[in-house]
């Protein structure tokens, strides 16, 4: 019958999207768990200790509540 690219159109087979917040907050690490950076740091820091403003520039993981919920947001 059909074949090529347009028989995902005729099947009405969806694409996957990638979530374009997430995308822009999460970077996909080769182990399969995911970075970000810490918040807290744009404004208000001079109360903050210094010893507390060194340790948010260190990145953050994902937990694994939120792996489940980033492979879904972000499939590509």
């Amino acid at each position: 019958m059909f074949r090529g690219p347009q028989t995902q159109a005729i099947r009405g087979m969806s694409k996957l999207k990638t979530h374009k917040g997430a995308s822009k907050r999460w970077r996909a690490l080769a182990n399969g768990l995911y970075k970000r950076r810490q918040t807290g740091l744009r404004h208000l820091n001079r109360k903050l200790p210094s010893k507390i403003r060194r340790s948010k520039h260190a990145p953050v993981l994902c937990t694994k509540g939120q792996q489940r919920h980033l492979d879904r947001l972000l499939p590509y």
